[in-house]
């Protein structure tokens, strides 16, 4: 009890006198998750919404497909960025790798089927009255889409959330394609990971009371929101 309640003092400690490691390993997981989901949502709310809405040919099969993709080790899509990001593949004279923007990559293809999968589901929930409606009025189908997301927006607020607890939380694609470099692209699990393999115990537990405290306040958010949504 003496070396845990020991390494949750030095922790406090590091935090409270604003350990530099620590807080920018913050910024870099919050700015990488908020813009790979921001990214991933322009073009997978729309799809899954439009799979949803008007069940095109073949949406059983790619609904299905989104749902495989779900279920993909977040360390295989690292490796796959890596392949193509690498000065040996087919992106490599792009220089990303070991960057921010390898990380927002690699968290692009994490979040695009989740929330496209949630969006399928809050579209298919709907009542079709709305898009029917909207198309004898004249509108388009895609202007009827767009109002048909409008009456799923706490559905889709839930799943940017939840997309978010993921991205955020997620330790394979940063460290495969970000490389952890210190004040560069270090994030907060891969700063857990590399303290913790340095036996550096409360080093490891300062960014982890961060990750947790944010994680949770992205989890009461999802619920209090999935709360609305069935009102």
């Amino acid at each position: 009890m003496d070396f845990l309640w020991g390494g949750v003092r030095e922790a406090v400690r590091l935090l409270l006198h604003g350990d530099a490691t620590t807080y920018h390993a913050t910024w870099v997981s919050l700015l990488c998750t908020i813009l790979a989901i921001t990214l991933a949502a322009l073009l997978a709310v729309p799809y899954g919404a439009w799979l949803g809405l008007y069940r095109p040919r073949g949406s059983r099969a790619q609904v299905f497909a989104l749902r495989v993709a779900m279920s993909v080790p977040t360390v295989v899509i690292g490796l796959l960025v890596f392949g193509f990001l690498s000065r040996s593949g087919p992106l490599g004279a792009l220089d990303l790798l070991y960057t921010k923007a390898a990380i927002v990559v690699g968290l692009v293809m994490l979040a695009f089927p989740l929330l496209a999968s949630l969006a399928h589901g809050a579209a298919a929930s709907l009542d079709r009255r709305v898009v029917e409606t909207a198309l004898t009025l004249g509108a388009g189908r895609w202007r009827a889409l767009l109002k048909s997301l409008g009456e799923a927006r706490v559905q889709l607020a839930a799943a940017y959330l939840a997309a978010f607890g993921r991205c955020f939380t997620e330790l394979g694609i940063a460290i495969t394609v970000g490389g952890n470099l210190k004040m560069r692209t270090r994030t907060l699990p891969s700063s857990i990971q590399l303290e913790l393999g340095r036996g550096d115990f409360a080093a490891a537990l300062a960014p982890g009371f961060l990750l947790l405290l944010l994680a949770a306040v992205a989890a009461m958010l999802t619920h209090r929101v999935s709360r609305e949504a069935l009102r």
